[in-house]
């Protein structure tokens, strides 16, 4: 038998103000009933985004709700300064739906309406940026953080945020929440700052060229003093970005520092084998520098020998003919060294 009374559905228009009254009225009270009327909403907005299980989604009406919640001018801000107010579940639709509504154009320009809002709105990125801290502090604890993180790196496929995102003071936070207790929270932090350091070559590599001495000074403290997790991870996002050739500048000013080569070569000896193996891959690149500088040159020749004898027994157990073949072109390399030493 079919109900008389259908439940009414509200429209995009609808649900975008309903929403907005919802959250200004929590702002100040942080009642129950707000925070149920708040994921309501986010859940009737999450249906039209992707889908409620049965139906797929109605472009038409994906386009309705960009549309209303980018007219309802400030919503999707607030939905991210408000996070820590919602419900548990609240916050994962709150997520879904900020990620979804950011990257759906508007007709008939497909433009992106949300990234030059959330361009303008640096305390937004802020908050993503710094909502580890909050981790401990609300109902939820990690999951606040974990939830700020998605909606990070969904900023920071588009590189006008992403300039934000460098630009902003949390950002040098990273380097914290990617050792911070939680090992869920650290985690979530490095694949952000994965995502950050990764995704626009040019922009990164010009961060590098202003910020080289305070940036890569933070990075080795964290190689140095991280736990093994991080730094794993670490060594082995600094052998790509070193690698890259977008960032050719900043990986010779890397490299031509006697003080990271120290570095590089205390991490070959770690206790930990993947610590050694990554911290080889930057290793390398100080070695096959065919312009090295005076300082690191002296490094090498006064450590050859021992250096030459510790490659000859490093790892030899792994499968890997491009590492072998790596190690046999460091050895002869550092054997020349000698050589030119013996010519002169």
């Amino acid at each position: 038998m079919t109900s008389l009374f259908k439940k009414h559905k509200r429209t995009p228009k609808e649900l975008a103000l309903k929403l907005a009254n919802a959250l200004n009225t929590l702002k100040d009270s942080g009642d129950t009933k707000d925070q149920e009327s708040c994921g309501k909403y986010l859940a009737d907005m999450r249906a039209i985004m992707y889908g409620d299980g049965e139906h797929p989604p109605d472009p038409t009406l994906q386009s309705q709700l960009t549309e209303a919640v980018h007219a309802a001018d400030g919503l999707l801000a607030s939905v991210v300064i408000h996070l820590p107010k919602l419900f548990f579940e609240t916050r994962k639709d709150a997520a879904a739906v900020f990620n979804a509504l950011v990257r759906h154009p508007l007709e008939p320009d497909e433009r992106l309406p949300f990234i030059a809002e959330l361009e303008s709105r640096p305390d937004v990125v802020e908050r993503c940026l710094t909502g580890s801290e909050l981790g401990d502090q609300t109902v939820g604890n990690d999951n606040t953080a974990l939830t700020y993180g998605t909606m990070l790196r969904e900023m920071a496929r588009y590189e006008p945020l992403c300039r934000r995102i460098v630009q902003s003071p949390g950002f040098a936070k990273m380097f914290e929440y990617m050792q911070a207790a939680s090992f869920e929270i650290a985690s979530d932090a490095a694949a952000s700052f994965r995502e950050i350091l990764t995704r626009h070559k040019a922009l990164i590599s010009e961060y590098f060229e202003s910020n080289h001495v305070a940036f890569f000074g933070a990075y080795n403290q964290m190689l140095e003093k991280g736990n093994y997790v991080t730094r794993r991870q670490s060594l082995k996002l600094l052998s790509e970005l070193l690698l890259d050739r977008a960032n050719l500048s900043s990986m010779l000013r890397y490299i031509g520092d006697v003080e990271n080569l120290c570095l590089m070569m205390n991490l070959l000896r770690d206790e930990a084998r993947s610590i050694q193996f990554e911290a080889f891959h930057v290793f390398k690149v100080f070695v096959a520098n065919p312009q090295k500088p005076t300082a690191v040159i002296a490094i090498l020749k006064k450590n050859r020998e021992k250096l030459i004898g510790y490659l000859a027994n490093f790892q030899n157990d792994r499968e890997d003919e491009q590492f072998a073949e790596e190690k046999a072109m460091l050895t002869r390399l550092l054997e020349q060294m000698g050589d030119d030493d013996a010519a002169q």
